[in-house]
This record gives structure tokens, sequence and C-alpha cells, in this order.
């Protein structure tokens, strides 16, 4: 098992790429600020959800002010799929089209070793 680099992974998915992964629809978009639905359905009704949900996309942010989870785009997609970081990062990856970074790859990058 080959250490992922979580760091590249969070460059090069941003979150608005995971928000099409899930299909989310925002309700409310102003700018870069996404609200609508808290996508982890733990509440009591869809009116106990409406707008409690928030997005950044310039930040790569996320925050339910009911169920009070946030974080980043992996964060996100961990809760969202129910998988632990590790297979969550490699399934993102895959969906997203992109190679899965490890952590010796990108150690070689910085220093131009390959």
């Amino acid at each position: 098992m080959t250490g992922i680099d979580y760091a590249a992974i969070r460059q090069r998915i941003a979150i608005r790429r995971v928000l099409e992964l899930i299909e989310y629809q925002p309700t409310v978009i102003r700018g870069d600020q996404w609200r609508g639905l808290c996508p982890f359905a733990l509440h009591d009704s869809a009116r106990d959800r409406d707008r409690c949900f928030s997005v950044n996309l310039a930040r790569n942010v996320f925050r339910c002010f009911r169920c009070q989870r946030s974080g980043n785009q992996l964060d996100l997609w961990t809760a969202v799929t129910a998988q632990p970081l590790y297979p969550a990062s490699i399934d993102l990856c895959q969906r997203a089209g992109i190679e899965v970074p490890s952590v010796s790859q990108s150690r070689n990058s910085k220093t131009g070793n390959f």
C-alpha cells in the first residue's frame, strides 16, 4: 500500500468537481458561495435541510449548519460515499479521471527526480 499525497489531490480536484460528481444542485448561488440542501440527509425533513449547507468554491470548503459537518473536498467525498479516507481518495481520483498521486511521486516531482 503506497502513501497517497492528499494535498496533491486537493490541488488537482476542486470542490466544485466533487459537487458535480455527487450531482449536487444548490438552491442559491452568489458568486463562489453556494447554499442548498444538506447532501448528507441527516436531518428530519427537507425543510430542516433547506439552505443549511454552504460551499465556498474559491476556498474549497463546505459547512452544514445543521449537522455541523465541515471540511474540504476530500472530507466531503468521504462523508457522502461513507468510505475511509484512503479508499475514498482512490475512488475520487478514478471518478475524476486523474492518477492517484503518491507521496513518493510528489517528492520526486518537487526535486526534479523521476
